[in-house]
């Protein structure tokens, strides 16, 4: 499937049935319990030498998602949640030639919209608006962070597209 623009109304709109289907309405959300209950395998393994940069991917012929074990974990949590994704929105494009396993690195641009997406679901998933709306006023970024277990850059980066702050 190509697909030349993200489609962020398609994402919230799958997060959101996610949401309600699994009944999440407090942080933190964990996007292990939901990717195992959809019935795909997570797994955190060592990468060999070499591929010690890639910090996870969705195998659709196995249903699993593989994560860098040796990641901090909150990256691992946000790796999840962002090749959960991929199994959601993505499934046919990750049985084709087109997908490839992101390295982490400094030649990534993150322009690719298949990535966008898979961003947005993970960021939409862990740190919901309509979650964020309840405790932004009151709570720091840092304490924000621990209340919905992801990074510090990660609440940043929710507020300031979800508030402008």
């Amino acid at each position: 499937m190509i697909l030349t623009a993200p489609d962020y109304a398609r994402v919230k709109r799958e997060v959101r049935r996610i949401h309600e289907e699994f009944s999440i309405i407090e942080p933190p959300v964990n996007p292990v319990d939901i990717a195992r209950h959809l019935g795909v395998t997570v797994s955190f393994v060592e990468f060999a030498d070499g591929h010690k940069s890639i910090s996870g991917f969705y195998d659709c012929e196995d249903n699993a998602i593989y994560v860098n074990s040796e990641e901090f974990p909150l990256r691992q949590t946000f790796t999840v949640a962002h090749e959960l994704g991929h199994k959601v929105l993505h499934a046919e494009w990750a049985r084709s030639a087109d997908y490839k396993v992101l390295m982490r690195d400094s030649d990534y641009s993150g322009n690719e919209p298949h990535e966008k997406e898979a961003n947005a679901f993970a960021g939409n998933l862990l740190v919901p608006r309509a979650m964020l709306d309840r405790y932004w006023k009151t709570i720091s970024v840092e304490g924000l962070s621990k209340l919905f277990a992801v990074s510090v850059p990660m609440i940043k980066f929710r507020l300031s597209l979800e508030y402008g702050v």
